[in-house]
């Protein structure tokens, strides 16, 4: 089998584009780094507080998203909206509720998006992976449920516990039992994703001479590459 070819005879994939990869880790952190402030300041001073803070946190997290695109991130920007919405009446009426429902809302929402715009035609998965990481429409179906059924089942999982769980163990299951969740499901869909990327969405090796002057093509002409 050739170097270049996977085991069905295609041509194996590249590697992920670099600007993918910062995006996931920017990604990673706007999301990790309000989670953490809340709950921290769980642990400091309780949950309305803790929520005070995250509403904060997700703004700058936001703000920072904001200045990185050079333009306004709609989906985060909905995601934000969302938070402050749900945060504001928790602080507003005293209870915990909205916030404990976060989870439900926000995960039920995408999971309803991707997979009612994927049957009405509209490809959210591809604005979410952007234009460095595309997706044949096999991988694009494949990524689309599986992230749409995922996201639903956190809701449903997010429902149950609010529930029945104490707002200690809540917090708990919110900020380490859904982190993982979302850790170990990313992880899954990388594969996924890197067999399906298109090969026009990998940026392509620089030509030969490029980035020299005129005077270094024609002293490497003249005497060689530089060693």
């Amino acid at each position: 089998m050739a170097a270049d070819q996977t085991d069905d005879g295609g041509p194996s994939p590249g590697p992920f584009p670099d600007c993918f990869r910062r995006r996931l880790l920017r990604q990673l952190a706007t999301e990790l780094g309000p989670l953490a402030v809340f709950f921290l300041a769980f642990l400091a001073a309780g949950l309305l507080w803790a929520t005070a803070a995250y509403a904060l946190a997700a703004a700058l997290a936001f703000a920072a998203a904001w200045q990185l695109h050079g333009r306004l991130p709609v989906l985060p920007a909905i995601t934000a909206l969302l938070v402050f919405v749900l945060a504001g009446l928790t602080l507003a009426l005293d209870d915990a509720t909205f916030i404990k429902i976060k989870p439900t809302v926000i995960n039920g929402f995408y999971g309803s998006l991707l997979l009612g715009g994927w049957l009405a035609g509209y490809r959210l998965v591809a604005r979410v992976l952007g234009p460095d990481a595309a997706l044949d429409r096999a991988g694009e179906r494949q990524v689309t449920i599986a992230a749409g059924l995922y996201l639903a089942g956190l809701a449903i999982a997010n429902e149950f516990a609010w529930r029945t769980l104490e707002t200690e163990h809540w917090v708990l299951f919110k900020v380490f039992v859904l982190t993982a969740c979302n850790l170990v499901f990313g992880w899954s869909q990388l594969p996924v994703i890197r067999r399906h990327l298109r090969r026009d969405s990998q940026p392509p090796a620089p030509p030969d001479g490029a980035g020299q002057t005129d005077g270094d093509r024609h002293r490497t002409a003249a005497t060689g590459p530089a060693v």
